[in-house]
């Protein structure tokens, strides 16, 4: 019996691996927010075509698909520094002046929202908007949950996964069966799975 995902398509680890890896090259080398369907779907196109040289004799499948998505993560990002490094690249400071219209010339740099900022940047990768209403969100998923599982969810803002389990003075496969899988339920129930790891 074939215990491997057909070759022709990804699986839901893949998916996944691809969506966690988009998600981490938002704010390097220059790509933002923005950018991030299309690299998801870079990802998915090298993927279905490197998948056709999937060999179970020399790798598992998960261990393929890592490899594959890395490799091509190493691409985008040395292929992006290369163009960052373009000397026909327009250069200027975020200190010149700039006409304003009508009003006195201002420094480019107040022309760009802080939104756009922060994205540029990487410091968030979603707008302000978005995140207080992600904000709310979680507060309100929060206030739902049982006390036990409320100060779980309160520890882990601060602390990682590790730590929370010796705080609560039980193992991390334990921490990981009753208190994330329970965690990832109440999150799913209110369809906000797209923020969990």
């Amino acid at each position: 019996m074939d215990t491997h995902p057909k070759r022709s398509e990804p699986n839901d680890y893949a998916l996944k691996l691809i969506h966690h890896k988009a998600l981490q090259l938002v704010g390097k080398a220059g790509y933002t927010q923005n950018d991030l369907a299309d690299i998801r779907q870079d990802l998915i196109a090298t993927l279905l075509r490197r998948l056709p040289k999937f060999d179970p004799a020399k790798a598992t499948y998960n261990t393929f698909v890592a490899r594959v998505v890395e490799r091509k993560i190493c691409n985008l990002l040395r292929d992006r520094q290369a163009e960052m490094r373009d000397h026909r690249r327009e250069e200027c400071s975020l200190n010149d002046q700039v006409d304003a219209g009508e009003y006195e010339p201002v420094e480019r740099l107040a022309t760009i929202s802080q939104d756009d900022q922060d994205s540029r940047t990487g410091k968030y990768t979603r707008p302000t908007e978005e995140r207080t209403g992600l904000h709310l969100d979680i507060e309100t998923v929060l206030a739902a949950l049982p006390p036990d599982l409320r100060r779980v969810a309160e520890l882990l803002k601060i602390y990682p996964i590790k730590r929370v389990a010796r705080e609560l003075g039980i193992p991390r496969s334990t921490f990981y069966e009753n208190h994330l899988a329970r965690l990832r339920e109440a999150f799913e129930a209110n369809a906000l799975c797209d923020y969990l790891l």
